[in-house]
């Protein structure tokens, strides 16, 4: 089935982005056969999440918000080690590990604790955007060239993420590869926009007039697995549902806060506090 080179998806919480992705790649994606297994494969959608606040994926609840803190707490602490951080959120990732039990899909190690120019890749953008709030270059890059080995089972599904600001509003674009509708891009929004609303409550400091924009996921191929169809069908008949307080993590009030307890690794801030919580580890 033909389509256009982009399609928008539009929603104010990751439920109805992920309700609206599962319908369109249902009613527009095509059979495809890959090392990940047979699925349905649409091409080319942009994930648009108008309130980066709204990150929980309720449709699954409970197992969904628990996963997304331990991955979150994975990506904090930023090991490559598979033992050290994400198998401790699934038992997925031990399986895709290398031989040395690497992996490389942990983006908090990039965003955290990789440096460029003497600045972990966060620092930096902060940092360029305070410079210059025309600044083009806040970018974190993730997929990187080290990644390209064959017997890699772990190949980055996110390329980069930029942040910019125009009009006084804080906008991020991170564009993506692949994304699995139903296991991974509700995760992959949690974390990026989670790093979005850091990134913004950073950058308050300097711009106190700043306004939180959208977060967009451009996505090339976006993909429901014949083992995940279930699930897929599940969620389409579920209903997103208005959200409140408490169907949301506390704001982040202080960005440097937050920050001290990824670093710290430490938990004391309200948001961190309410992810440790969540994890129920």
């Amino acid at each position: 089935m033909s389509q256009a080179l982009d399609f928008d998806l539009v929603g104010q919480s990751i439920d109805e982005l992920v309700f609206s992705g599962v319908r369109y790649i249902k009613s527009n994606g095509e059979r495809i056969s890959s090392r990940a297994g047979d699925a349905v494969q649409a091409y080319g959608i942009n994930y648009i999440l108008l309130d980066p606040r709204n990150r929980l994926h309720t449709l699954r609840e409970p197992k969904s918000i628990r996963y997304l803190c331990r991955e979150l707490i994975a990506y904090f602490c930023g090991s490559l080690d598979v033992n050290d951080g994400l198998s401790r959120a699934s038992s997925f990732w031990t399986r895709i590990a290398d031989e040395n039990g690497r992996i490389y899909s942990n983006y908090g190690f990039y965003a955290f604790h990789q440096k460029v120019n003497g600045k972990f890749q966060y620092e930096w953008i902060i940092s360029v955007l305070r410079e210059n709030r025309h600044s083009r270059r806040a970018i974190i890059n993730y997929n990187q060239a080290e990644h390209k080995k064959d017997c890699s089972l772990d190949f980055p599904c996110a390329i980069a993420s930029h942040y910019y600001i125009r009009n006084n509003i804080f906008y991020c674009v991170v564009y993506s590869r692949s994304e699995d509708i139903v296991t991974g891009l509700p995760y992959d929004l949690g974390f990026f926009s989670f790093l979005m609303e850091l990134a913004y409550s950073d950058l308050l400091q300097s711009y106190n007039e700043l306004k939180l924009g959208p977060l967009v996921l451009k996505c090339t191929f976006s993909q429901i697995y014949d083992q995940s169809s279930k699930t897929a069908d599940q969620i389409l008949l579920s209903s997103p549902q208005a959200t409140s307080e408490t169907t949301r993590m506390p704001v982040i009030a202080c960005a440097s806060e937050v920050l001290q307890d990824i670093y710290n690794k430490t938990f004391k801030s309200s948001i961190m506090s309410w992810i440790k919580d969540h994890a129920d580890l």
